[in-house]
């Protein structure tokens, strides 16, 4: 099930507490980006997506509220990935210690191909992997994952998401963390890779997404893989 709806209260209207085994998530990072400038008009392919360019403390609030929903629904000892930029890591993951995930690591993800930037171009990523609570936590089902991925980002001319991510990037942290027939959560569907990801693997799946157009075509997305 996908919903065009804020996430903070669609959490709130459809999620239990304690229901939920997995949380894989993208969400904004605030820091404004609308896609490559790569283009013959060297402006932005995409527009800046919801909440993220939000002054400072409207930001925290806001991701503090995701994030409590977040931990409300999910199971204790159970996984949950984050999305993230190198330069919104440290407060990320102190807002996520202080609603109560421990951190068990940060996952690298290498994009392979060199991005934007000057001082040193960009081609990593941070993913947050995190569990609820103190008490024991579920292993992840391999000990030969290490925290470093090589994926290849997919290149910034064939996008329909000014952040979108590989399936390829998703489906590990699906296979390592749940089971066939478990509920996995995405807070920010985006263009629908975590909800590809875990319908693939015969995941249950719920998923929140603000904007129309994006809902849109997560949903076309669906319906293509359920016609294959």
């Amino acid at each position: 099930m996908i919903y065009n709806m804020d996430c903070i209260e669609g959490a709130k209207q459809i999620i239990e507490d304690n229901s939920v085994d997995l949380i894989v998530t993208d969400p904004p990072y605030n820091l404004g980006f609308g896609g490559t400038t790569q283009t013959k008009t060297k402006r932005p392919r995409f527009n800046i997506i919801a909440n993220d360019n939000l002054p400072h403390r409207d930001y925290q609030r806001f991701t503090f509220q995701w994030l409590r929903q977040a931990y409300r629904v999910l199971k204790p000892g159970r996984h949950i990935y984050v999305c993230i930029d190198w330069r919104m890591y440290p407060l990320i993951s102190l807002w996520m210690q202080q609603v109560g995930f421990v951190i068990k690591n940060c996952i690298v993800w290498d994009k392979v191909h060199m991005g934007m930037g000057w001082q040193y171009r960009f081609q990593h990523e941070f993913i947050i992997f995190a569990v609820k609570g103190k008490q024991k936590a579920r292993r992840i089902g391999t000990r030969k994952a290490r925290d470093i991925w090589s994926i290849p980002k997919i290149p910034g001319n064939k996008t329909v998401h000014p952040t979108e991510k590989p399936p390829e990037l998703i489906a590990p942290m699906i296979l390592n963390s749940s089971h066939p027939g478990e509920l996995v959560v995405d807070f920010f569907l985006g263009s629908g890779p975590v909800a590809e990801a875990a319908i693939v693997n015969d995941r249950r799946f719920i998923g929140f997404e603000i904007d129309p157009g994006y809902f849109q075509i997560t949903k076309k997305r669906i319906e293509l893989i359920k016609h294959k």
